[in-house]
């Protein structure tokens, strides 16, 4: 029998609960212009704000008194779910909408008599990617593209960075939630990517020179170590390796997607346990800018065979495939399918951002005799602009066949750093980890759990049927005991089991049109296991 990977138990998903029942000022802490401060001169300052359709504006000032031109660039524009590809201004902002990448959003900058250029726009929850493009006849600049110089964020030195050579630097601008913007997903986004209130429970982000498998040096290696990290813990810290997409580098996941933030706050509420995170630059192979730099195999190799043993010899990270995980966006999640399909025992998670991997039927059929019994966890998603799942849920359905844990689902948003992090977010709370620290021994369940029907329109309720079972008969404990929780358009209801069964309404109250997934964790019992999924996909018309 094959070694299941289970999930964590309910506690993590009902602290998720409470925060979600909260008022938006504890969700998040508060900028100071928001809290009644002067705003700080440089920067990006939210601002609540009553005649914002969103509650909050963001005033961005960039200092450069030789500039001759400078404009707010960023992944501003908004998408929205009921019209498909039409693009909207930030100031148009209404319930449904969300800020996007694929159109970059352009706003003149105007210049005070002490060179501070300014401009104010109002934005949704969340964090947000933007960068200024300025004209400077001193620095020789036309149409440079930087990050906000006022930012904390680190970064690696000079212009080692892929994204600095290729002038295509981005930051993050970090908006709370405010209840008039009426979304869950916004509410939950803001929830997780703004930095922790509580500057003690932060972890630390390092960038790591090395040298390459292929002998260049003057690369780097970004490393986030979690809050109270302990080089001489007696359990080594479980590591997730993240990979960029093709235009990408070693910040990305840092910044735009927020990965630092995320688990920062995940593992203050107990909904993971801490972890360590390494992201890599995998443009290293020739010295173009675009695909060719970026070698598929180069990356899996010098990942397997080089960052690994480094991180392994430096810091306390697990060496065993189920502390392991894998995960990339877009060219990143391509990447690993390479990783996978030549390393199939190194990893225990996958995840799969916008990116696919891209494998035969050979190839599942030698993954599956690598791994042999243990378990192999794949999580694949995109962004509801990127286009429909089907391509996701056939290789996940692929993985299924051949005994493997495999999930799938859709997040609001386009082909960009936005939808990495909230797609890093399902994947790290629901995923990671599951069954890493299960006691051996507990018996196994099954959790089903269907809503008929599968859609309904805004502001109906769906009906969802709950069965666990025992796995195998148990001869002590033929019923399963227990509660579960139920997490849906994002709110999460804890529910105990009855005769192992439980019937849950689920109200579409103040969600958009949309896909929404279900997810259910059950509990555990003196007898049997947690466990979680994604049991299904419920249309809101």
């Amino acid at each position: 029998m094959r070694k299941a990977i289970g999930r964590r138990r309910l506690s993590r998903a009902i602290s998720l609960l409470a925060i979600m029942s909260l008022g938006a000022g504890t969700i998040c802490s508060t900028p100071a212009a928001a809290a009644g401060r002067p705003p700080a001169a440089q920067g990006a300052t939210v601002i609540a704000d009553r005649g914002s359709p969103t509650g909050y504006t963001v005033k961005f000032v960039y200092h450069n008194p030789n500039a001759t031109q400078v404009r707010l660039a960023g992944d501003l524009t908004l998408l929205d779910l009921d019209t498909g590809t039409t693009r909207y201004q930030p100031e148009e902002w209404q319930p449904g909408r969300y800020h996007a990448g694929g159109t970059e959003f352009l706003r003149d900058m105007t210049k005070d008599s002490k060179g501070n250029w300014s401009v104010s726009v109002p934005l949704h929850a969340g964090g947000l990617s933007y960068w200024y493009r300025v004209w400077d006849p001193t620095q020789g600049w036309v149409n440079k593209r930087i990050w906000d110089p006022a930012s904390t964020a680190p970064r690696p030195p000079g212009e080692s960075s892929f994204r600095v050579r290729n002038n295509d630097v981005l930051d993050t601008v970090y908006v709370p939630y405010a209840k008039k913007q009426n979304d869950p997903v916004l509410k939950e986004r803001a929830a997780y990517e703004l930095p922790m209130a509580d500057a003690s429970k932060r972890g630390t982000v390092q960038y790591v020179p090395y040298t390459t498998i292929l002998g260049d040096s003057g690369h780097y290696l970004g490393v986030y170590l979690p809050a109270n990290y302990d080089p001489d813990r007696a359990e080594p810290y479980k590591v997730a390796y993240l990979a960029h997409g093709i235009f990408g580098d070693e910040t990305d996941f840092m910044v735009p997607a927020n990965v630092p933030n995320i688990l920062d706050n995940m593992t203050a509420r107990g909904e993971i346990e801490p972890t360590v995170v390494v992201t890599m630059g995998n443009h290293f192979t020739g010295t173009s800018l675009g695909f060719a730099s970026y070698n598929q195999t180069n990356a899996a190799n010098n990942l397997v065979q080089t960052i690994l043993p480094l991180i392994e010899a430096n810091y306390n990270v697990s060496t065993e495939r189920e502390g392991r995980a894998y995960a990339g966006f877009s060219y990143g999640g391509m990447t690993g399918g390479v990783v996978i399909k030549n390393y199939p025992t190194t990893f225990g998670f996958y995840g799969h951002f916008s990116g696919n991997p891209s494998l035969t039927a050979a190839d599942y059929d030698n993954i599956a005799d690598a791994v042999g019994d243990d378990d192999l966890l794949v999580f694949l998603g995109n962004g509801v602009f990127e286009g429909s799942l089907d391509a996701q849920n056939a290789i996940a359905n692929n993985f299924r066949a051949h005994g493997f844990t495999a999930a799938t689902t859709q997040v609001p948003g386009a082909h960009d750093g936005m939808t990495a992090g909230q797609l890093f977010t399902i994947f790290a709370r629901d995923y990671l980890w599951s069954g890493a620290d299960t006691p051996p021994g507990t018996a196994r369940v099954v959790v089903k759990a269907k809503a008929t029907p599968a859609s309904v329109v805004r502001g109906g309720t769906f009906t969802l049927d709950v069965d666990v079972r025992a796995q195998a008969k148990h001869e002590k404990a033929p019923k399963v005991t227990g509660e579960i929780a139920v997490t849906f358009g994002g709110t999460t209801q804890a529910v105990p089991l009855t005769g192992g069964a439980a019937v849950v309404k689920l109200p579409t109250t103040g969600l958009s049109a949309g896909v929404y997934p279900v997810h259910v964790a059950y509990s555990g019992d003196p007898n049997y296991a947690p466990a979680a999924a994604v049991h299904q996909q419920l249309r809101v018309r």
